[in-house]
């Protein structure tokens, strides 16, 4: 993709004088791109089967400006003006252990020095699973794109409680973001 740019800008070159070619290149980019990650939740025995337990899930991380579908794009990480969630949307599966399990959580967004949390609806595990449930996740991602925007990455964690134990599942979760790009001319 790098040598398709670096064709066109030589064919401008001969087709537009520099202050062309420069307006040329001060439109930003939008590039969309979507990042799927498992989070990995294991539940042990409680007391009993009907004690409700606490979870936390291991890390999922994505850096924006290392992302395959930006750096075709993208010369320096610097260029990125701007970073929004489209979406983010998640299933549960590989539901192994207690089939009256619930799960009710929120899906933590750390960005920076902050986080930000969204939760999920309540859930019985073994039912998603089976039906291969697809949920999407709501709220405003404003605070995490201004983050974003400033950090070119997000963490992120799924912690919550199960009704019922042991259980263990994996949360797959789908975030599709736009990702934009002014491109720095001296760059090209």
């Amino acid at each position: 993709m790098k040598i398709l740019r670096y064709i066109t800008i030589l064919s401008c070159i001969f087709l537009y004088n520099c202050e062309d070619l420069e307006e040329l290149f001060e439109e930003e980019i939008e590039v969309q791109s979507t990042f799927i990650t498992e989070l990995e939740i294991n539940v042990p025995n409680g007391s009993s089967p009907e004690e409700a337990m606490d979870f936390q899930s291991n890390q999922g991380f994505w850096n924006f400006a290392t992302d395959p579908n930006v750096t075709e794009i993208l010369g320096d990480p610097d260029e990125i003006t701007k970073i929004e969630i489209n979406s983010v949307r998640y299933f549960y599966k590989d539901v192994v252990g207690n089939d009256n399990a619930h799960v009710e959580g929120a899906l933590i967004f750390s960005v920076g020095q902050g986080t930000e949390e969204y939760e999920t609806v309540l859930t019985n595990l073994a039912q998603a699973d089976f039906n291969n449930t697809l949920y999407t996740l709501n709220g405003d991602f404003s605070p995490v794109n201004a983050a974003m925007t400033q950090n070119d990455n997000i963490g992120f964690y799924y912690s919550g409680s199960v009704s019922d134990n042991p259980v263990s599942f994996i949360m797959d979760v789908s975030i599709t973001v736009t990702v934009t790009i002014k491109p720095d001319v001296d760059n090209l």
